[in-house]
């Protein structure tokens, strides 16, 4: 028989101390993180959602991106009506906003409500355009809010009517339409996000904002899942560069970074960083778009060529060398309606074809053609690539091109008015379904005046949009692919980006690409 020796208060007095001295030595557990966005979109209704609001505010919805599926977030069920335009939401029950306050159908309700309101002018209201009259209220032809097709019917039920069923509507939910605390709007206007003012149902709640400088999110403990959430607070340092980004890496002061991409060899070659590193796909593509409202890109034949001209495998293995995928097609790997580059869908690098293709629309060795402007926004990895392209298409087409770098937000919107020839263009998918690609881009009741228009392509997006079977809608997508891309040229995918990204051993985060880093599914040991 073992015998025991019993403790004594004195020792075990003397373990809880220690115990207790131990546990504050440790402190919180802390992740720093560089933030390169805007900390001070913080409204996930009236901006772009961002990572600071994105961990702030739950969505009715989730997506697992790993198994390509909706999961419930605010809601816990939901329900679809026969004609498939009718959907509701159960939102979860026994859970409360920061303030103690519970969190009802309401408040995703005011949510939608604030998208449409002209006066909040959103710039993202036009993606819930599908929801009953969105639209008329968002562009002034209606003026009464609650004639909106969200429809609360008690505390626990959400109805949402839509105009026609929508293949990809319960993805989209996932990235917006996040409840919003409207009493505190309604108390402080435009500060009500300041860190003293805000109410959050998220995992996280914002107790410091330094202009320029810094955000900090510290755990909270209202959210339904707070007890799966392992970090108690997120350091997020303004970093504009990203040399100073990495550098910050390598001194111990941030957890996570995206390398650079002349640190990617560096990093590769070396015993540590090596172990760090991963490399993955990244729901984002790189593209040109041609200003189709003069000449000489008013021309298919012109397009084409000119996309036969780029040869896409060069950029992707000796400028961005980040393991990025060279684009036949338009929507990123890993969403529906992908059309890989098997399919032989596109237009492939071809000099000789191109050349043929020039001649044959009047401009035999580029003579006869105008000043040809290439515009992007200003970075080197923009720049880099664009030095690329022009020349290629001075020594394929005998092309003069112009350069043009422009600083500022106001880039897209002069480049979408038809400043320049062509322009260089990225989009990030909200979503991940082809439609996010293209009925918000291409489709000729969106997007730029300056690009082409095809009514057979947007006949088929639109078939796309409210077809149930997925087979049948990737054949659709392939169709508007091959369309869009191929016969008219009317856009030059170059590639799909690749995540690049340093992690410290005791960092396991999430690498699925989403399109917000979500800190609640990290873990940070101590």
């Amino acid at each position: 028989m073992i015998g025991f020796r019993r403790t004594t208060p004195l020792i075990l007095l003397v373990f809880l101390i220690s115990l207790f001295a131990s546990a504050l030595a440790q402190g919180p557990v802390t992740l720093n993180v560089n933030l390169d966005q805007d900390p001070f979109i913080i409204d996930p209704t009236a901006n772009w959602l961002y990572d600071v609001p994105a961990n702030m505010f739950v969505p009715l919805l989730d997506y697992d991106y790993e198994n390509g599926e909706v999961l419930p977030a605010g809601a816990t069920s939901w329900t679809v009506s026969d004609d498939g335009k009718t959907y509701t939401f159960t939102i979860r029950g026994d859970w409360t906003w920061s303030d103690g306050t519970p969190v009802t159908a309401s408040d995703y309700a005011n949510s939608f409500r604030r998208i449409v309101d002209p006066a909040v002018a959103a710039p993202m209201a036009y993606r819930v355009y599908i929801i009953e009259n969105a639209k008329e209220i968002n562009t002034g032809e209606l003026s009464d809010l609650d004639a909106l097709g969200v429809r609360v019917v008690d505390d626990q039920t959400l109805e949402i009517t839509l105009t026609e069923p929508a293949a990809w509507f319960l993805s989209s939910l996932s990235s917006i339409g996040h409840a919003v605390p409207q009493w505190a709007i309604d108390a402080y206007g435009e500060e009500w996000t300041n860190p003293e003012n805000v109410v959050v149902n998220g995992p996280f709640t914002l107790t410091e904002l330094v202009t320029e400088d810094f955000a900090v999110l510290e755990k909270n403990p209202s959210y339904y899942g707070a007890d799966g959430v392992g970090i108690d607070k997120v350091n997020l340092y303004v970093v504009k560069e990203a040399s100073t980004a990495m550098a910050m890496y390598e001194n111990g002061e941030l957890d996570t970074v995206s390398v650079p991409p002349p640190d990617l060899d560096r990093v590769r070659n070396d015993a540590v960083l090596s172990q760090e590193y991963y490399n993955g796909p990244k729901y984002i593509l790189y593209y040109y778009l041609f200003n189709v409202l003069e000449p000489p890109f008013d021309n298919e034949l012109v397009r084409k060529a000119f996309a036969a001209a780029v040869d896409k495998q060069a950029i992707v293995n000796f400028i961005t060398k980040g393991g990025e995928v060279a684009a036949g097609t338009l929507v990123p790997p890993g969403s529906v309606g992908h059309v890989p580059n098997e399919e032989g869908i596109g237009i492939p690098y071809n000099p000789e074809q191109a050349q043929a293709l020039l001649a044959e629309a009047g401009y035999p060795e580029g003579e006869g053609l105008p000043k040809i402007t290439l515009a992007f926004n200003a970075s080197e990895i923009h720049s880099n690539i664009a030095q690329a392209v022009q020349i290629m298409w001075q020594d394929t087409l005998g092309a003069e091109v112009e350069l043009q770098s422009v600083e500022g937000r106001a880039y897209s919107q002069i480049a979408a008015e038809g400043a320049f020839n062509v322009w260089r263009m990225g989009w990030g998918m909200d979503y991940p379904d082809a439609h996010n690609i293209h009925a918000e881009i291409f489709h000729s009741n969106v997007g730029s005046p300056a690009i082409v228009k095809i009514p057979e392509y947007d006949r088929i997006i639109d078939e796309a949009a409210v077809e149930a079977d997925p087979a049948r809608r990737f054949e659709l997508y392939k169709q508007a692919e091959q369309l869009l891309v191929e016969e008219q040229a009317g856009t030059i995918p170059i590639y799909w980006y690749a995540e690049n990204l340093l992690t410290k051993p005791d960092v396991d985060r999430v690498l699925a690409p989403s399109f917000n880093r979500e800190f609640w599914k990290w873990t940070v040991s101590q």
